[in-house]
């Protein structure tokens, strides 16, 4: 058995991430209080759309940019992760149906805990950007890859990505005792 260390982690059944697909869609209410800011993931079969929690509704990029993001459906959606900087709820396409999994934050432990929590910064596509619309900016690096952000105002010169804050978990295994990532989650937009 391993010990994961610094959050609580839930399995996500299948009405549960029904529900999320369909609040991310604005056909229905969130399982859970929703923190603010908060954004939304969702790689599908044709391509990947961001989202961001703003004034009680998700917008999304495929209303900003239909061209390029899609609409996320249960036919085409691969994986969808909602997030914040406390929880993310990971959703996922199996064999017959969408199941998933949540990470919450727990109280911090010692701070020499080799379990304690870890964040990194990991850079998103950037280049140069196309347009700016709806609280969406597309950027694009110059070989043909695009995607549209939910961010706006972002430096033009290029000197300052955006980046993406992830968390990482640890867990030790009881056997040996080695201790090595064991979950990751999105946090939030730096």
């Amino acid at each position: 058995m391993m010990q994961i260390g610094g959050c609580r982690l839930d399995r996500i059944d299948r009405e549960t991430a029904g529900v999320w697909l369909e609040h991310i869609l604005g056909e229905g209410g969130a399982p859970i209080e929703l923190d603010q800011p908060a954004w939304v993931l969702c790689h599908c079969d044709d391509g990947v759309t961001w989202g961001r929690w703003a004034q009680g509704n998700w917008r999304l990029g495929s209303t900003a940019f239909p061209d390029l993001c899609p609409v996320p459906s249960r036919r085409s959606l691969v994986e969808l992760r909602v997030f914040s900087a406390t929880f993310e709820a990971l959703i996922w396409r199996g064999e017959s149906e969408l199941l998933g999994r949540m990470l919450t934050d727990e109280p911090p432990g010692p701070s020499d805990d080799p379990m304690e929590p870890h964040d990194e910064d990991r850079l998103l596509l950037w280049g140069h950007i196309v347009d700016e619309r709806d609280g969406f900016t597309r950027v694009t690096n110059g070989t043909g890859m695009e995607q549209a952000l939910p961010l706006t105002g972002l430096d033009r010169t290029g000197s300052a990505s955006p980046r993406l804050r992830v968390r990482h978990y640890f867990g030790r295994d009881d056997r040996s005792g080695c201790v090595r990532v064991a979950a990751s989650r999105l946090m939030e937009f730096k």
